[in-house]
């Protein structure tokens, strides 16, 4: 993980989440897509990695990701 250069309020949150933090859903570009959770933040590329129900990996650009619903 790296310094994010252009940092974005939701890559920032996800540069402190734990990887294994459950999720419910995030939401890219304003379509809704079911995670299970977080898995990691690479800063570098901006891309975000969650682990769906069936274990396939929903790769999001951050800088794209409007909204994610964190279980609590």
């Amino acid at each position: 993980m790296g310094q994010n250069q252009n940092g974005t309020p939701v890559c920032d949150l996800l540069a402190t989440l734990n990887p294994g933090t459950p999720v419910n859903e995030v939401f890219v570009n304003g379509e809704s897509e079911p995670a299970d959770y977080f898995a990691s933040v690479d800063l570098n590329t901006n891309l975000a990695y969650f682990v769906q129900e069936d274990d396939d990996l929903l790769i999001a650009d951050c800088h794209k990701i409007d909204m994610i619903e964190i279980e609590t």
